[in-house]
């Protein structure tokens, strides 16, 4: 067969055959070509199951085939636009086959603006809100509108889709917003927060239901007073939250509470509510006056430390805890930054070795791109890294045992290295954790002299002043300088 026949089939089928050169050509699935052009397209076809319940106006609605312009021609570019595409309309149609309370929200806000309504205050477009009713009675059964027996908007939500429903809501005011939506919405935009965010939510949840029989997530937002917030950090310092009923500090409280205060503004703007953030600016009573000062490893705990790594490395050969370990003392980075580095991350092959610490979807970093940085690798810690090389055996972490393409478990690394820390030689019955490691290594570097901005590009700290945001920082090879000598007050 000719390859013009291949042409004319695959174009027909949403799968063109490329020619990459005169002997190589390709298939790409959902990429397709004009009869008579060049360009690429994304076409896909909508599925049957879902065009009943596209809502008016949907990119999808009242077509065979979903078709984008790839804006190309060459079939390597296509191929990396067209996963994008395929996940959007797979999520888009996982919505409209199971609606979710957030993904309904949005489509009937973004419903109302393209037929002019402005979703946080109808009244002000009064004329676009008769026409968006005289729309909505087109989507009604006859029988529906002509019934003399509905009397109220609510009996009209079952005969409308769930966007339209959530629309006509919105538009009369009888939208409910809920403690649960409110973390839904939040976690979906900040998966890295879940874990955190459902705790402390369940916590709420759990303080709003002593207070009253309805169930904590089913609270409205804009029922959750000021006086329910004094009250729930009273609560928590009380350690009413807890199976155990133990106290907990006020930095543990704020720490909660952050999560709870973002979440709550994030759902205030996003769903244009006109409601106060309750969690903002709360008083904590006596914040921080029962904070206990963390410890910090001292020169000599720095070498029992090393030792205890070397007697270890002697007796059982090196292994991912003790690799990880050995990169925090050394470098002064934060454990979370460490365990979930990629293989790629490693930079051994250039003139000053280094760990290239930027953001993952498997590990975000503290402070963003505050905390994106290149750190020196000292001779200890590049002997810890090539050994960690070898151990992960050709995967793409450093650190397989922890760290996958969808999560870094650093809370269990912490807990079994400061179990193993804190039963070494010289270390026991401190209270040193990995963190100390971190607040050890500033003070090193201050009693070598290293200069402030400088310890803060190592250590990945926001330099304070307008200054620091401009300019490319420190040369790698100076820093490396600095920690050189840092750590040779240790290995003295």
């Amino acid at each position: 067969m000719t390859h013009g026949y291949y042409n004319r089939y695959y174009k027909r089928y949403s799968m063109a055959l490329l020619h990459l050169s005169p002997i190589v050509s390709v298939k790409l699935k959902y990429a397709w070509q004009k009869s008579k052009g060049s360009l690429l397209f994304f076409k896909r076809r909508v599925p049957d199951d879902i065009k009943p319940v596209l809502p008016v106006g949907s990119k999808y609605a009242g077509k065979v085939h979903y078709v984008v312009s790839l804006q190309t021609t060459d079939p390597r570019v296509a191929a990396k636009l067209i996963p994008a595409l395929v996940e959007q309309t797979d999520r888009d149609w996982a919505q409209l086959r199971n609606p979710t309370r957030e993904g309904v929200l949005r489509e009937a806000h973004e419903l109302l603006l393209r037929n002019g309504v402005d979703p946080s205050a109808p009244e002000n477009t009064p004329e676009a809100v008769d026409h968006f009713h005289t729309f909505l009675e087109h989507q009604l059964p006859r029988a529906v509108v002509e019934s003399e027996d509905i009397t109220e908007g609510r009996q009209l939500d079952r005969y409308l889709t769930p966007v339209q429903a959530a629309a006509f809501q919105m538009v009369q005011r009888r939208v409910r917003f809920t403690l649960e939506d409110c973390l839904e919405q939040y976690v979906a935009a900040r998966p890295e927060t879940e874990k955190d965010a459902r705790m402390v939510f369940g916590y709420l949840f759990a303080f709003l239901e002593s207070r009253t029989p309805v169930p904590g997530k089913d609270r409205d937002l804009q029922s959750v007073k000021r006086l329910d917030v004094n009250e729930f950090v009273k609560w928590l310092l009380a350690g009413k939250h807890s199976k155990d009923g133990k106290a907990v500090s006020t930095t543990t409280v704020s720490r909660y509470l952050t999560n709870v205060r973002a979440a709550f503004a994030r759902a205030i703007r996003e769903n244009e509510l006109s409601v106060p953030n309750v969690f903002a600016q709360v008083e904590i009573p006596k914040a921080g006056k029962d904070a206990v000062k963390r410890e910090t490893f001292t020169v000599d705990q720095y070498r029992y430390l090393h030792r205890a790594l070397d007697a270890w490395s002697a007796k059982h050969g090196p292994d991912q805890l003790r690799c990880i370990l050995t990169l925090v003392a050394e470098t002064g980075a934060r454990l979370g930054e460490i365990v979930g580095l990629a293989v790629a991350d490693v930079q051994l092959r250039v003139a000053v070795p280094y760990l290239d610490l930027k953001e993952h979807p498997w590990r975000s970093l503290k402070t963003g791109l505050g905390s994106a940085r290149k750190v020196p690798l000292t001779p200890k810690a590049l002997e810890a890294a090539k050994a960690a090389l070898r151990l992960a055996d050709h995967s793409a972490f450093l650190f397989p045992r922890y760290t996958t393409d969808s999560e870094c478990k650093a809370d269990s690394v912490s807990a079994s290295l400061v179990q193993w820390v804190r039963t070494r030689e010289g270390l026991i019955g401190t209270k040193l954790g990995n963190h100390s490691l971190r607040h050890g290594m500033e003070d090193l570097l201050r009693a070598v002299g290293c200069p402030d901005s400088a310890r803060d590009q190592l250590t990945g700290h926001r330099t304070p002043g307008m200054g620091a945001n401009y300019g490319e920082g420190y040369p790698l090879a100076q820093l490396a300088d600095w920690l050189a000598n840092a750590v040779a007050l240790v290995h003295a």
